[in-house]
């Protein structure tokens, strides 16, 4: 509950502060979208209105008033009314709440992670870059978001790339438990670090670890779709044994010469942060990042990072597009006020465009 409550304050606080972003009505019924697969009702979206503001009032007595009690009424209001609406028009079109997936085949990619390969029960519509949520019988009420590695596929299936996190709720059950013929249930797609219908400008992509999984999915769209486009790849890994997935990598250098691939690892016996400074000083090799548009992906620490580089090699900010993907929390985290103040969690998720 301790992680719900987290989750709530931060949707809220996103919202009051952007009650007047022409943007939120959309992010707010994409929201509601993803809800159905909760089996989100409108009766539990007014259960929650009435919890809140009875929370509001009781732990606010010195500045809570009418005139706040009114405001919050009006921000929830607008919240749920969105979040409603955007499940009931995916009702109406009978958009599915969830797909039902078999476990085609596994194999293990690099230490601590597998790449899984599934069969949705029907077509799964999602552009190249996105990533949906996934939940396993075994902990029903567990999703987490991962990227799909690969562009659409005429026989349906669908690769993730899931790298073990220790004391995780579901990834070690992905890595280590499943076996073909198991079913996985999948979340709509979402996420928006997708590429334009045509090229226009040159495209650099980075990717760490298993962010690997949607710069891959968006190469494989771009050597389809585009015509050849100047383009360069670095992929950046925490040990040479942890690049996986070598023969899409050599296939990129040997069909797709426009592409420019550079892998960045540390040498033997280099410390920790060596691969930081290898890729900082590859990035830094070239001059033209105001004409690039730039795909990063990868932990979130290293996004907000690489954001603040590129921008500081003179990429506009519009031109780097990003979608986190942060890892849960790992334990439960001690109950009361002080502790949520002293050690907040940063659902960064919240916000789909931004997870």
């Amino acid at each position: 509950m301790s992680e719900q409550r987290d989750r709530l304050f931060a949707a809220l606080t996103l919202v009051v502060q952007r009650l007047d972003d022409p943007d939120l009505p959309r992010y707010l019924t994409t929201l509601g979208r993803d809800h159905r697969k909760f089996d989100a009702r409108p009766e539990h979206y007014a259960a929650v209105g009435e919890s809140l503001i009875a929370a509001l009032r009781f732990g606010l007595p010195n500045t809570w008033d009418e005139e706040t009690e009114q405001a919050w009424l009006g921000a929830y209001k607008i919240l749920s009314d969105a979040m409603i609406s955007g499940g009931e028009e995916a009702d109406r079109q009978r958009a599915p709440r969830w797909w039902d997936c078999r476990v085609v085949t596994r194999h293990p990619a690099a230490p601590g992670v597998t790449v899984l390969t599934l069969l949705p029960d029907r077509p799964l519509p999602y552009a190249a870059g996105q990533f949906v949520s996934v939940s396993a019988p075994q902990v029903p009420r567990v999703w987490r978001p991962y990227s799909i590695g690969c562009a659409p596929r005429a026989d349906r299936t669908v690769d993730l790339h899931v790298s073990r996190v220790e004391g995780g709720l579901l990834s070690p059950l992905l890595v280590d438990g499943v076996a073909p013929d198991d079913t996985l249930r999948l979340g709509a797609p979402a996420g928006a670090s997708v590429l334009p219908e045509r090229a226009g400008r040159p495209v650099t992509f980075i990717a760490a670890g298993t962010g690997w999984a949607p710069v891959r999915a968006l190469l494989e769209d771009m050597v389809r779709r585009w015509a050849p486009t100047p383009a360069r790849l670095f992929l950046v890994a925490r040990s040479p044994a942890h690049v996986y997935d070598p023969e899409a990598v050599e296939a990129l250098r040997k069909h797709h010469s426009w592409v420019d691939v550079t892998v960045v690892t540390p040498e033997r016996g280099e410390r920790r942060g060596a691969v930081a400074r290898r890729l900082e000083a590859a990035l830094a090799a070239h001059a033209d990042w105001a004409e690039h548009r730039v795909y990063v992906s990868g932990p979130a620490q290293f996004i907000t990072d690489l954001r603040e580089l590129l921008q500081g090699y003179g990429t506009p900010p519009g031109q780097i597009s990003y979608d986190h993907v942060p890892v849960p929390e790992r334990q439960a985290r001690e109950p009361g006020h002080a502790s949520w103040f002293l050690h907040p969690s940063q659902p960064q998720w919240i916000n789909p465009a931004n997870r």
